[in-house]
């Protein structure tokens, strides 16, 4: 059986999930990630916290299982297929391009040489052998099995897949990421993506595995099809369904967060995340403010290693 993801960090989560299982062995090393200008917990307080670390680290043990198959039939065919082309005779070198801005070229790591592009070509590489992979197990009618959410990437990549498969005669299942999941041990998880989830984890969401018909299958291809020919520069979720909308979609949001008063953009970043959870990275809200300081809209107090640290407020 194939089994679809639509990101690097879900599929390397799912390799992995595909044999762990209940372990007793000795715990990893911590670390203590510091921002600038934090203070240095306590000797107290950081004991507290691998406290709690390894009593979470013991519950996700003991209740992980294995959700089975080959490591090597995880595939990623696509990722982010929520931002920029999809059609086109143009639309595979922008996609290309889109990665490049991604890994670094729009907002390079503090030390990392942005002509290295090493990592984007292996990727680049891997997505199209994924793709290729999927397509011929489709033909020859080996089981697909995708494991979505209701991130815009994630639906985008249900939809593709559909898409793809549309004249294919193998058996499609998925698996839909619920808003709370409840697990035997009395905790209930609750996660955007399933590259939040712990890979001993991943096998407690097989219950909700569910076929895709032919005709549902034809029916989400023709929806893809619809906004294959709109190609638009974005696609949202709104009320459940995916919609072509606007570059500047998000912007209400990021707006309704920026603080009064000089913000670091980083913190401004991590504050839509977590409390709109959108289900979109960094690097498009980070683009974003960049077109809002373009536009006069936010200003510029001082510059730090990279965009993420510089400051700013807004226009007066």
């Amino acid at each position: 059986m194939l089994q679809i993801v639509f990101s690097d960090s879900e599929c390397g989560a799912l390799k992995l999930a595909t044999r762990c299982g209940p372990s007793d062995g000795a715990d990893g090393p911590i670390a203590f990630i510091l921002g600038d200008g934090e203070q240095e917990p306590t000797r107290e307080e950081k004991e507290q916290a691998m406290a709690r670390l390894k009593a979470r680290r013991e519950r996700e043990s003991r209740r992980a299982r294995p959700v089975g198959g080959d490591p090597g039939d995880v595939l990623c065919p696509s990722m982010g297929l929520d931002i920029g082309p999809l059609s086109g005779p143009d639309a595979e070198k922008a996609r290309f391009d889109l990665l490049t801005a991604w890994l670094g070229g729009d907002f390079p790591l503090p030390g990392c040489d942005p002509e290295d592009h090493t990592q984007r070509d292996m990727l680049w590489e891997a997505r199209r052998r994924d793709r290729k992979r999927l397509l011929e197990g489709g033909e020859q009618g080996e089981a697909v099995r995708i494991w979505y959410s209701g991130a815009p990437y994630s639906l985008c990549g249900f939809y593709d897949v559909l898409w793809l498969l549309r004249d294919s005669g193998c058996p499609v299942t998925a698996v839909e990421m619920p808003r709370w999941m409840p697990l035997g041990d009395g905790t209930a998880l609750s996660c955007m993506n399933w590259g939040e989830l712990s890979p001993g984890d991943w096998a407690a969401y097989l219950p909700l595995e569910r076929e895709i018909p032919p005709n549902v299958r034809r029916a989400a291809a023709m929806e893809w099809s619809r906004l294959r020919e709109e190609n638009a520069p974005l696609r949202a979720v709104v009320n459940g369904r995916l919609h072509s909308v606007a570059e500047d979609f998000y912007d209400p949001f990021i707006r309704a967060h920026i603080p009064d008063g000089t913000f670091r953009v980083a913190q401004l970043i991590a504050d839509v995340m977590v409390r709109c959870q959108l289900g979109i990275g960094d690097w498009w809200i980070a683009k974003r403010i960049q077109a809002m300081e373009n536009r006069g809209e936010l200003i510029t107090v001082s510059r730090g290693d990279g965009f993420y640290q510089n400051e700013m407020r807004l226009a007066q």
